[in-house]
């Protein structure tokens, strides 16, 4: 994950992520030695992305995805402990494509946007050619 954010930063710059990126869909991903890789979640929007720089979750990362509550039936909290690196992904445009994030163990939470399907243009003329 080349960029890496330096760790003054992070809390600034996932601020600022959450406010450019925030009700995007995305994908969750964790990949590990140990774990292989894991796929969390899928379409859900991001609600936000927050660090903690003290407390008793100092060094913590949370990525909240789903509704905007816990009571809402997909809702997915994300912590991610012990954080070490943290990078932007950026795709061939040069536009966010999502978040890496690696933590002590060596494990990487990827939280990679995802391309909804366009509809054509002209629904009424698609669906003409379509029927028998």
């Amino acid at each position: 994950m080349p960029g890496f954010i330096d760790q003054k930063q992070w809390k600034s710059f996932l601020d600022e992520f959450t406010k450019r990126n925030q009700f995007r869909a995305t994908r969750l991903e964790v990949v590990g030695e140990e774990i292989g890789v894991q796929e969390e979640e899928d379409f859900l929007p991001l609600v936000g992305v927050s660090f903690e720089p003290k407390g008793s979750e100092v060094g913590s990362v949370e990525l909240v995805l789903g509704g905007e509550t816990a009571k809402e039936q997909r809702h997915v909290e994300h912590l991610i402990e012990k954080v070490q690196r943290i990078a932007p992904i950026i795709g061939p445009e040069g536009l966010e494509d999502g978040l890496g994030l690696e933590d002590q163990e060596g494990n990487r939470t990827l939280l990679i946007f995802e391309k909804l399907p366009e509809l054509p243009e002209n629904t009424s003329e698609t669906a003409a050619h379509t029927r028998p």
